[in-house]
């Protein structure tokens, strides 16, 4: 994770000290839309990530420096098409996605998820924008991880089916202003006994590139 702790701290400097904005903007403000895009924005886009799994629950895991990490992980890919824009700078939209994992523990497995989004145009500082999403919908995997099974075992019940949850922020430069820098916790869980009479289920922390076209 010092990988993803140099990347953040590099963007936020470059977006400190590059050049002045190009229009009358504060310096820093919160965004109410899109605040690099001139015209219509971007309504698409696709996303490439890797991450790890962790031994804890979700509030454990989104600690990403003091996690308890696994040797098992996850890659995979996601589109995502924002559908309606419901101002002060939140924008609604749909996710779908499908991952591989694998790892010392984890017999190989696949993953596919599908949920509604919600995201903010986020906090701009400089040539920085920093913007806040979730997403909450269902996921479906091929075979259970290890802590999956674990976890089964302790509530009685069945990971194949459960609630999905993708919290994220993302990271933007208005001079590359369609590629975003994310960290997502990949999070699935049975609601309380919603789903699969789970509790948590499994969590993973996230890094990847997003591509808004």
């Amino acid at each position: 994770m010092r990988g993803v702790r140099a990347a953040v701290a590099a963007l936020v400097l470059t977006g400190s000290i590059t050049s002045a904005l190009a229009d009358n903007s504060p310096f820093i403000y919160i965004a109410t839309e899109d605040p690099f895009t001139v015209g219509q924005p971007a309504k698409n886009d696709v996303y490439f990530f890797g991450g790890v799994f962790a031994a804890g629950s979700f509030g454990n895991t989104i600690n990403i420096f003091g996690a308890d990490y696994t040797n098992n992980y996850i890659i995979g890919a996601a589109y995502g098409r924002d559908f309606v824009d419901m101002g002060a700078g939140f924008v609604l939209g749909g996710v779908s996605g499908a991952a591989v994992r694998f790892g010392e523990d984890d017999d190989t497995s696949g993953e596919v998820w599908a949920g509604v989004r919600v995201r903010h145009q986020g906090l701009v500082i400089g040539d920085l924008a920093i913007a806040p999403a979730v997403t909450a919908g269902l996921s479906a995997v091929t075979g259970t991880t290890e802590i999956e099974r674990e976890r089964e075992i302790y509530y009685d019940g069945d990971a194949s089916l459960l609630g999905f949850i993708g919290a994220e922020l993302s990271f933007r430069l208005r001079q590359a202003p369609n590629v975003e820098l994310v960290y997502q916790l990949h999070h699935r869980s049975g609601a309380g006994g919603t789903f699969g009479n789970m509790g948590e289920g499994s969590n993973a922390n996230t890094v990847g590139l997003r591509y808004r076209f």
